[in-house]
């Protein structure tokens, strides 16, 4: 006789259709994303960022901010030559209407400049002085502000510092000397730093500092947000990013944690340049999910090459200021997608042959290779490109040698087994074929960061 059969409760069944319907939407979802993110990275466009270059979807709008070299702020914008000479006659009067703070007459010096395409005004006003001790005697320091403002086929750019050395400001046209402009859409292949309508070629007093931030959105979608910053000669973290994030996580209140998921944690090199990526998946208050992906380069004191590097792609950002977050309008699977398109381009800009009226230094320049064994011909950075798949050079891929000195063959490190890392101990090898060597970086000398950066002379150039 047959047994009769057990009746599976409707709410079962309705339970499982839904959690069906659920993983179809999900599903459904997810490749709509991924969809969406091929769409817009179909087509890319490339942006010249301090020494590197970065692509991005077509339909980002990109922004930079303010550029800093050698103690001064730079900005750039678009205006007929008309509006430079009005806005620049305003600017004067108004600095020549004031008197200094020691009561004096405020402008000092104006000079007029008409090199390499570019005319304008160089000022040198709002001398200082401010008293103090040293090694308990009386001293002073004087100090004055500097503002430049050059114009050239409809992009200005402008020059502002405070506290600056009155022996140095000299320095300032020497700088404006070395500005070119850049066309819309072209990447530059001078050597130099470059930051959208403009670049300083190169080669630059090794005693500069650098730095330059690109920031790029949709506009169709402002939830999503990215930076890149490039600073190059400063004074490297204590801590690098993953300790850093290792520390906060370590001081998180324990309510929070459980809001918190990490995507991704770990070093991750990227076109030979060594960093620490983090990813972050956070629930907040009002149950919308927001993610942050972050990659960061420690840098070096003395190398432009090897700088302060940080790309940080947030969402869930209001049209509103301090709205709530918002949904972002890709899911995580695709917001990794898009995330790894976009950093998986960050490359040092190749240059090509100096032109003319580029200065080049004699010797060796970036780019001239030697080999293990030969005798290094020029003291600075140079790159070894052994390594890749895993293998680290012993020293770090880059590396300080002096001239005179045996060009080294590179000593590789295979990733550590579990086997190998209990034991504490490390494999290493060498290739039969001579190590080839990169010079990366003819200077050496340390770089100063300058003070905080002025209120902005005009609207940022976008791209």
């Amino acid at each position: 006789m047959d047994k009769p059969k057990k009746k599976v409760h409707p709410f079962f069944g309705v339970l499982a259709a839904l959690y069906g319907i659920y993983l179809l939407y999900g599903i459904g979802n997810s490749m709509m994303d991924r969809y969406t993110v091929g769409q817009l990275t179909e087509q890319m466009k490339t942006a010249c960022v301090g020494r590197f270059l970065i692509d991005l979807p077509a339909t980002m709008d990109v922004s930079y901010g303010q550029v800093f070299i050698d103690g001064l702020w730079i900005s750039g914008q678009e205006e007929t030559k008309e509006a430079f000479d009005a806005r620049v006659s305003t600017r004067q009067a108004e600095i020549e209407a004031e008197r200094n703070e020691l009561g004096q007459k405020n402008l000092e010096k104006l000079d007029q400049y008409d090199d390499h395409g570019f005319v304008g005004k160089i000022l040198v006003f709002g001398r200082s002085i401010t008293k103090g001790q040293e090694n308990g005697k009386p001293v002073e320091w004087r100090n004055v502000k500097l503002e430049a403002y050059v114009h050239s086929k409809g992009t200005s750019f402008n020059f502002k510092a405070d506290g600056y050395d009155p022996e140095l400001v000299g320095d300032l046209r020497k700088l404006i000397d070395k500005l070119r402009l850049v066309p819309a859409k072209e990447v530059p292949a001078a050597a130099g730093f470059c930051f959208g309508p403009g670049m300083f070629v190169d080669p630059l007093p090794a005693e500069l500092t650098e730095g330059v931030t690109i920031f790029a959105g949709f506009q169709n979608h402002p939830d999503l947000a990215l930076a890149l910053t490039t600073r190059a000669g400063t004074v490297p973290d204590k801590e690098d990013r993953l300790q850093r994030d290792s520390a906060v996580d370590a001081e998180m209140p324990l309510w929070q944690k459980p809001l918190m998921d990490k995507l991704r944690k770990g070093k991750r090199t990227i076109n030979g340049i060594e960093g620490g990526e983090v990813a972050e998946r956070w629930t907040e208050l009002n149950f919308v999910h927001t993610f942050g992906f972050n990659w960061e380069v420690t840098g070096t004191e003395d190398n432009v090459y090897v700088p302060f590097m940080h790309l940080e792609m947030s969402t869930g950002h209001p049209v509103n200021a301090g709205a709530r977050p918002v949904t972002s309008f890709l899911g995580e699977d695709a917001l990794l997608q898009l995330w790894d398109k976009i950093s998986s381009s960050i490359r040092v800009r190749p240059t090509g042959p100096a032109t003319a009226k580029r200065e080049v230094p004699a010797g060796p320049k970036p780019g001239d290779t030697a080999s293990a064994g030969d005798v290094c011909p020029l003291t600075g950075w140079w790159q070894c490109q052994d390594g890749g798949n895993g293998a680290r050079v012993a020293g770090g891929q880059r590396q300080f040698l002096t001239k005179g000195q045996r060009m080294p063959q590179a000593l590789l490190s295979r990733p550590q087994s579990l086997w190998n890392k209990l034991r504490g101990v490390q494999a290493s090898y060498r290739l039969d074929h001579p190590t080839s060597w990169t010079l990366v970086d003819r200077r050496s000398r340390v770089r100063m960061l300058p003070a905080v950066p002025p209120a902005d002379t005009g609207p940022a150039n976008t791209a």
